[in-house]
């Protein structure tokens, strides 16, 4: 078991690391969407959609790291 210290760190970065793959996701997004209609040419760039696969799967792992933290609290394994 780790300690208190070691586990309001792990809380911490977690929760960092979902805001910061957030911010990722959602910038890509909206570079996505800007290349759409009316703004852009209705095609994105093979980059742009790269960019947003690798941005949704970074986010998608950072959330189910925050999901097993929050389990581990709701069940009592975490303090």
């Amino acid at each position: 078991m780790t300690s208190h210290e070691e586990q309001n760190k792990e809380e911490r970065d977690a929760l960092e690391r979902e805001r910061i793959a957030f911010q990722r996701f959602q910038k890509s997004f909206f570079a996505v969407r800007r290349q759409f209609y009316p703004t852009g040419t209705g095609t994105p760039a093979d980059e742009s959609i790269v960019e947003f696969e690798a941005a949704q799967g970074e986010l998608e792992a950072a959330r189910g790291e925050v999901s097993r933290i929050v389990e581990e609290i709701r069940t009592g394994k975490r303090r």
